[in-house]
């Protein structure tokens, strides 16, 4: 427990913040004064605006009752006046993004508008429902109280005393306010590129949310998921046998089954990857994602049940199971997604599978705090939650188009293509669309159905194979895994105590999530090379970095703190480039017979990778100690060298410019015409 002791309001702090809630009053005030006198000015955006004032002068109010209250301890006005800002702070977040929403949704929709009342509703459900769900939740849990502090002084908000003040300090405000930081540029980046470009219809985006949030979701929840509750569920392993042998389990067989328990997620990887070019040939990429669900829901259940039927076996089985899920899914959502996008979209499409998974790992660390589900009573709970994403996706994705390359290329369905393309665009006319996927089927009737056999041997595509090989094997073996085992040791010893690890852990895991946020609306504007130059450079450099603070973490005394902006800098570099970028240039650079096949070697590349530094990274640490981060910068250094040789730019080009740039890198001029994918190419239709 904190010792909490009363600080002194100086009269200059105290005229500050008095003013500063006047004017914001006022401000609030006089939009809520001409929203009353003037009838004609009472549109829906400024209707929006209104609320926006009344939570900003609630805020107002609120802070000018504590500041002149200048509370001493938890009293019942104290408490009132923190669950008052609370409420009225966090509801401002939430209606400033919805005007910025509303303002981008006026512009795709043009003439329409944004729609009718629903949407209203939506944002009003929102912006006063969870502000009030989070602050009757504190108020009920005792969290808000007494908040004096160097930097808030006088007056209320959490209570300093509670244990979990780091978490419910983000669900009552911060977290909001940084997720309305981030929003909002995103969407201004959204409205110049939609008035610039393309549009992102409704349908286009619903149809990647749910499928990026059934799926890739999945992914990055059960990378993370585990790790909280691994002694509960060693000790459930060990109780468990305990209660059918008579014995417990020695240490030896206890590590071999929690690493058995671990490494059955990539190992399932690995075969989901094996699966995709059957799948996605035969059901489709929709079908495939719905299929896939199976996968999902069905390891959701034996997790869920696991301690209530006593089989640590079950949780082995659902591991596999739902290794196969995130296989499949890792693989199939980037070529989904990468068909349904226009090719000015396909990028920042692309990278939100990627920022999914961010978001599942994020999700599994915060329901792993302790507080919440990583405890005796609520780990199978915690495990078990991966099955809602997917029955949420195995309800809505029906509703969405199937890839219109698919219908048209494989399906030879021209009125089914048709009408996928155009709910996608929002307009009728898609003949130029139509006419470029038809161009890219001519273009490969010659090659039929590639195998990864025929692939592999294609020269072709040899650098595409050779590129993606690389790309892949450099995202996992570059020392991601690696960064976060060592996240907590470095914490630790930097001064941050042991049982507010977990928040700092939560709290990378958010910038994770914000990094590759900012890739998704950068990647379109810098390019994919570049990103993978930079990303793979701010790897190398921090990986350096941390070898040396790391060695002299223990002779000078601000070293752990080097450490941690390394660990910091790491995440930032690895959410730019090297994580969302490689899959999404497979859907790039490879046409639509051999974009299975790819897939399959790509996601097996990486899948293997992955359980291979699972497997050899403990014995590296315990060889190498801290040098271990020298063999990461190598990898990291040698994959930004061949990016920089070899890895040509894919922004805003069609799948038929991009695979001309191959076709001279492989010299196509010096082999068989007749045995190759790219017989009869057509000229290029830049511009259509």
């Amino acid at each position: 427990m904190l010792a909490v002791k009363k600080e002194e309001l100086v009269p200059s702090e105290r005229a500050v913040v008095l003013l500063s809630c006047a004017l914001s009053a006022l401000g609030s005030g006089l939009l809520v004064a001409t929203h009353a006198l003037w009838p004609d000015l009472r549109s829906r955006a400024r209707r929006l605006l209104l609320f926006l004032s009344l939570a900003d002068l609630l805020s107002a109010a609120s802070y000018f009752y504590g500041v002149l209250q200048d509370f001493e301890g938890p009293s019942w006005d104290c408490v009132l006046q923190g669950a008052l800002s609370t409420f009225a702070n966090t509801s401002s977040f939430f209606w400033t993004v919805a005007i910025a929403l509303y303002l981008y949704l006026s512009i795709v929709r043009t003439s329409r508008g944004p729609g009718d009342g629903r949407l209203l509703w939506a944002f009003h459900v929102v912006s006063w429902g969870i502000p009030l769900v989070i602050t009757v939740a504190a108020v009920t849990l005792r969290k808000i109280g007494y908040d004096a502090s160097d930097v808030s002084v006088g007056w209320c908000w959490i209570d300093l005393e509670a244990e979990d003040r780091v978490l419910w300090m983000l669900l009552t405000g911060k977290l909001w306010e940084m997720l309305a930081y981030v929003t909002l540029p995103v969407i201004y980046l959204l409205i110049r590129k939609h008035i610039n470009r393309a549009r992102l219809t409704p349908v286009l985006a619903l149809a990647t949310l749910i499928a990026a949030f059934g799926s890739s979701f999945q992914y990055g929840y059960n990378v993370a998921a585990i790790n909280s509750p691994a002694e509960l569920m060693k000790a459930f392993y060990n109780e468990t046998y305990y209660d059918r042998i008579g014995e417990y389990i020695n240490e030896f067989s206890l590590t071999l089954l929690w690493s058995i328990s671990v490494s059955m997620f990539p190992f399932g990887g690995f075969l989901g990857s094996l699966m995709v070019g059957p799948l996605v040939n035969t059901l489709g990429r929709k079908g495939t994602l719905l299929f896939n669900n199976i996968f999902s829901i069905v390891p959701a259940i034996l997790m869920g049940c696991s301690e209530v039927a006593k089989s640590f076996e079950m949780i082995i089985v659902a591991r596999l199971l739902v290794g196969i899920c995130a296989g499949l899914s890792s693989n199939v959502v980037p070529m989904y997604l990468g068909e349904l996008a226009p090719k000015n979209l396909r990028g920042a499409l692309g990278v939100v599978p990627q920022l999914f998974i961010t978001v599942g790992i994020l999700a599994a660390q915060i329901l792993g705090l302790r507080s919440l589900l990583a405890n005796e009573a609520g780990w199978p709970i915690l495990l078990g939650v991966t099955g809602i994403p997917a029955a949420l996706q195995l309800l809505l994705l029906p509703f969405f188009p199937e890839s219109p390359r698919y219908l048209l290329i494989q399906k030879k369905d021209d009125v089914a293509a048709k009408t996928a393309l155009r709910e996608l665009r929002g307009w009728d006319d898609v003949d130029a669309e139509t006419q470029e996927i038809w161009e890219e089927d001519r273009a490969e009737k010659a090659a039929g159905f590639i195998s990864v056999l025929k692939l592999l041997r294609m020269r072709s595509l040899r650098w595409q194979v050779i590129s993606i090989v690389v790309l892949m094997g450099g995202q996992q073996l570059s020392g991601v895994n690696a960064i976060y085992y060592y996240a907590d040791q470095i914490y630790l010893s930097a001064g941050v105590r042991a049982q507010d690890v977990q928040y700092v852990t939560a709290g990378t895991g958010a910038v994770n999530v914000l990094m590759t946020v900012c890739a998704v609306f950068v990647v379109e504007l810098l390019g994919r090379r570049f990103l993978l130059l930079l990303g793979f450079s701010i790897c190398f450099t921090a990986c350096c970095v941390l070898t040396a603070a790391l060695s002299l973490q223990d002779t000078i005394s601000w070293m752990p703190y080097v450490s941690i902006a390394c660990i910091i800098s790491y995440v930032i570099g690895h959410a730019l480039g090297p994580s969302p970028i490689p899959a999404l240039l497979i859907t790039e650079i490879f046409l639509q017979s051999s974009r299975p096949a790819a897939y399959m070697v790509g996601g097996s590349v990486h899948w293997l990778s992955n359980f291979t530094v699972g497997l050899i990274f403990p014995f590296i640490q315990v060889g190498l100690g801290a040098y271990s981060f020298i063999i990461f910068a190598m990898i990291c250094v040698l994959t930004t060298i061949y990016t920089f040789l070899v890895v040509p730019e894919t922004k805003s080009k069609t799948f038929i410019e991009i695979n001309e740039i191959f076709t001279k890198m492989n010299k196509m001029s010096e082999v068989h015409p007749e045995k190759e994918e790219l017989k009869d190419f057509p000229p290029s239709t830049a511009g259509q």
